[in-house]
């Protein structure tokens, strides 16, 4: 089968891999041709548009930073919708608002197109190795049609309803995740800087009602390695509680905690950090109280 993939970054990079060492034919597209040169030296082919990515493959991918993005790979000049057939499906992986999927797959569904949404958690390390969680939103019949493509991607490929639900899905699982990274590190500096050798409060934490993904899988790797290296950039978790935010208000739901939250990565943001780690704030934590939270896990 004929695979477009559209937004071949970090994590996009790494799962369209998964496709075309599963036996995949994939036509991939970037903003950045540079960022598909390792998958065309593994055998994909480029594209110079989205357009003519959804003129050669019946199902397209999209892996972008978010709703604006994504727009503009759909509507944009050369854009997908200029391309689509009836009977594609387009597979949107990005983490975006349900109310932008929604419209997608309102005006692709007129030219007979199925529109998912399915955004993924988990991170780099599980998109290298394929164990992502895929939280998917869309019409049954379509979802069965792409869950044997998804499962290369994939440990757990979860249906959650219709349209807009896997972005839902995410938002709420970002929200959580990201609020974790800031609790934690105020947390862990207090209790260091109080007199707790750091390795024995990680492994008393984890192994209690405290333990957390961000304590238990992604601390490891980075803060209690010393590695600030942007896993995952500071300006993409400041853009993900914001649409948590957009949605909260939406719905009329009151949400002073995660307000806060979005404050936090607003400042990190405006402060010139975007494109570092999420993990700087714990770093710029440690440099104020004089704590380091370090050792080899």
């Amino acid at each position: 089968m004929d695979i477009g993939f559209i937004g071949v970054g970090q994590m996009g990079s790494r799962m369209a891999k998964r496709l075309l060492d599963a036996g995949y034919k994939l036509t991939v597209n970037d903003i950045n041709r540079n960022a598909a040169r390792a998958l065309s030296d593994r055998g994909a082919r480029w594209a110079d548009t989205p357009k003519a990515v959804a003129e050669s493959c019946p199902v397209v991918i999209s892996m972008l930073p978010g709703p604006p993005e994504v727009e503009q790979v759909v509507y944009g000049h050369d854009g997908l919708m200029a391309g689509w057939k009836k009977g594609d499906i387009y597979v949107d992986m990005s983490t975006s608002l349900p109310g932008t999927t929604r419209r997608v797959a309102g005006d692709a569904g007129a030219k007979g197109v199925a529109v998912m949404d399915a955004p993924v958690t988990g991170g780099s390390p599980r998109a290298e190795n394929g164990t992502l969680t895929i939280m998917v939103g869309g019409a049954p019949e379509t979802f069965q049609k792409v869950v044997g493509i998804l499962e290369h991607i994939g440990k757990k490929v979860l249906h959650m309803g219709d349209s807009g639900c896997g972005n839902i899905t995410k938002l709420v699982n970002n929200l959580i995740s990201l609020t974790c990274t800031y609790i934690n590190a105020e947390a862990f500096v207090m209790g260091v800087k109080a007199g707790v050798d750091t390795q024995k409060l990680w492994e008393a934490v984890t192994s209690g009602s405290g333990n957390n993904f961000q304590l238990q899988e992604v601390w490891p790797i980075s803060i209690l390695k010393g590695n600030f290296e942007p896993a995952f950039e500071l300006g993409l978790a400041a853009k993900d509680v914001g649409l948590a935010m957009a949605l909260a208000r939406e719905y009329g739901i009151p949400s002073p905690v995660a307000a806060t939250v979005e404050q936090c990565y607003v400042e990190g943001r405006a402060s010139g950090l975007a494109k570092k780690s999420l993990a700087t704030h714990v770093w710029r934590l440690e440099e104020l109280t004089g704590v380091k939270l370090r050792f080899q896990p």
